[in-house]
């Protein structure tokens, strides 16, 4: 099904026996012909000959000229048409055969919504270019087809599997757009950007759920964790250091325009209950890049992603930072964000418009978690955190039934005092499936010792349980309703 050229050996049946079969029918006819000439070659010859020769000889040539015309043209239509029934009868078979596993193998990615995510250059791919053994070619499209049903022939002899079903997953693969070594494993991807402004805690927020996520979360339900290569590791053992010391790094701006300014964590979780395995990408990139529109590269992961995460510093607000700043530690006021919110989700919008083509008028179906960061600071919680949402609760247990809810409600209503109703607004209106959460992802001032999270895990809980429907079956630490409390009256 390739019209790309591959370095392999076509099958018989898709090329050669075509060729064979049309050689065999046009010899037959070519030999009936061949055979007639002799005899009308015969009769020239005669007239050399006497008069009772050459009239015996004209009719014996004759009478074969018609029986080659007659018999032979008829015995050679039937056997060409036996032979033209049996081969289209082979080749009808293998065709079918070979749709059969082409499906298969199509039903299987598609209905696991398996696809190839580069961590490098961010395309999305179905089929990556795969890697022979043998001699290094590359196969740009392995799958049952012209080249080979249920395996192909490498140009070196080398037998590649062309399906999910035999194997082709074990294959050394690369990205088929910039040519970056995969080792995605025909798996299913759970990708999500955390995007906002500089010093907003994106990177805080990505340590946090990271190594509690394969620290905690994955060994208390069963689940194992492989990091997706030793540059995933390297970054983990970053995450590590930063966790237990309660520093965070800033994400490094790439000035070199042939790297990605977007970065991934990415890391493998399997089990009896993830197969094919679960892929899972966090996607960090510089506030300053993400704001300033000066990434390298286009983020086409915003195209393919299951869900977003937009951190706010709520200090960031003009009138936050009026009310809490005397209350900031100096280290809280030196790590305050600059970037406006509206101006960070007008940002955001039009990179969604950029690479997905999403128009004024058409609400994306991305599920986005919007966080509000940085709680332990001046005293948040009571107003957004868990105190916030315990008193809520205790006062209206009639409306208040949900934790989420709760506090979903709660930080509406409390960017809505400071301000924010045209962001508010936009969120509603862009993205139809959202929710506001609360978090710190430190859990104190920077650099005052080991990280003390509180609730990094609940909006990524919420978007993998979006993401992935096995996932939302095995992650049930938090009880999300459908759709969140109503907040088109909030009162002030």
């Amino acid at each position: 099904m390739s019209a790309v050229p591959q370095p392999a050996r076509k099958s018989y049946f898709f090329g050669k026996g075509y060729r064979d079969l049309r050689n065999t029918i046009q010899g037959a006819w070519n030999r009936n012909t061949n055979s007639i000439n002799q005899y009308k070659a015969n009769i020239s010859k005669a007239k050399e000959k006497d008069m009772f020769i050459k009239v015996f000889l004209f009719f014996l040539n004759v009478l074969a000229m018609l029986a080659v015309y007659i018999c032979g043209f008829m015995i050679t239509f039937f056997i060409s048409t036996i032979n033209v029934v049996i081969l289209l009868t082979i080749m009808s078979i293998i065709y079918i055969g070979f749709s059969i596993i082409w499906l298969i193998d199509r039903i299987y990615l598609v209905s696991n919504k398996i696809f190839t995510a580069c961590h490098e250059c961010k395309e999305r791919t179905l089929i990556p270019t795969y890697i022979c053994p043998g001699c290094g070619a590359k196969h740009s499209n392995l799958i049952p087809g012209s080249y080979g049903i249920w395996k192909r022939k490498c140009n070196c002899g080398t037998k590649l599997p062309t399906s999910v079903l035999n194997g082709r997953r074990k294959l050394m693969a690369e990205c088929s757009a910039c040519t970056h070594t995969l080792l995605d494993r025909e798996t299913v991807p759970i990708c999500i950007p955390v995007v906002g402004g500089r010093s907003v805690g994106k990177t805080a927020f990505i340590n946090a759920f990271s190594r509690d996520f394969i620290e905690k979360i994955a060994p208390e339900k069963g689940w194992d964790i492989e990091l997706y290569n030793e540059e995933k590791s390297d970054i983990y053992q970053k995450i590590k250091l930063d966790y237990s010391t309660g520093n965070t790094r800033m994400t490094e701006r790439i000035h070199n325009v042939n790297k990605a300014s977007s970065v991934s964590f990415s890391f493998f979780v399997k089990g009896a209950k993830f197969r094919p395995e679960r892929l899972v990408h966090i996607y960090d990139i510089a506030g300053e890049v993400f704001t300033d529109n000066n990434e390298n590269e286009v983020q086409k992961q915003y195209e393919y992603c299951q869900g977003i995460v937009l951190i706010i510093d709520p200090f960031s607000i003009p009138a936050v930072r009026s009310k809490y700043e005397v209350l900031l530690e100096p280290e809280d006021i030196a790590g305050i964000g600059r970037a406006d919110i509206n101006g960070v989700i007008n940002s955001f919008l039009n990179k969604l418009r950029e690479v997905t083509g999403l128009s004024e008028s058409k609400i994306s179906t991305v599920p986005l978690a919007i966080v509000i960061n940085k709680i332990d600071s001046a005293g948040l919680v009571v107003d957004i955190g868990d105190v916030a949402v315990n008193k809520a609760m205790a006062a209206d247990p009639e409306k208040f039934r949900n934790y989420a809810d709760t506090q979903d409600y709660l930080c509406r209503m409390f960017l809505k005092q400071q301000g924010m109703e045209s962001f508010l607004n936009n969120v509603s209106i862009k993205f139809e499936n959202n929710r506001f959460f609360a978090c710190s992802a430190i859990g104190h001032a920077r650099s005052k010792g080991e990280y003390l999270p509180k609730g990094v895990m609940a909006p990524m809980e919420w978007l993998f349980r979006n993401a992935d429907n096995k996932m939302a079956k095995e992650w049930k630490d938090t009880a999300f309703n459908r759709k969140p409390l109503a907040t088109d009256n909030i009162e002030d």
